[in-house]
């Protein structure tokens, strides 16, 4: 089910098929979704593959993430937490650095939201739980 040669990245590829078996029922809300290695081995990738694949359902908001208990199919889409900006405010998304991730607990593959401040000051929040508002001024 894995093209090779098709040009998009395994890891999409993958969260492609694994989101299509969810939506299908295969794996109703509340189950775990197969085991790092089974998916490994049943798709024939590699478990930093699976490990984004899994990080893009979870900022989808299709599965949460526990770390040495499995990755379960969320029974609804999550709420974001919406933070309100200003006007003057930039706010980007990016790859969170090793040290980000580990403060927020976030699997591999999921963005976060850069809330910069006109003095230059940033936030930075998780994009699978926080979302951004900015009125417009």
């Amino acid at each position: 089910m894995i093209d090779l040669h098709s040009g998009v990245p395994r890891h999409r590829q993958l969260a492609d098929v694994l989101r299509a078996r969810i939506v299908a029922g295969d794996h109703p809300p509340g189950t775990l979704l197969p085991s790092e290695t089974r998916l490994s081995q049943e798709y024939e990738v590699g478990r930093g593959t699976v490990r984004r694949a899994v990080g893009i359902l979870r900022a989808e908001g299709l599965v949460d993430v526990a770390s040495g208990r499995g990755t379960r199919v969320r029974s609804r889409a999550p709420e974001l937490e919406e933070l309100i900006g200003e006007p003057d405010q930039l706010v980007t998304a990016r790859m969170p650095t090793p040290e980000e991730r580990a403060r927020w607990q976030m699997p591999e593959g999921v963005p976060v939201l850069v809330v910069r401040q006109p003095d230059g000051l940033m936030d930075v929040y998780p994009a699978d739980e926080y979302g951004v508002r900015i009125p417009r001024g």
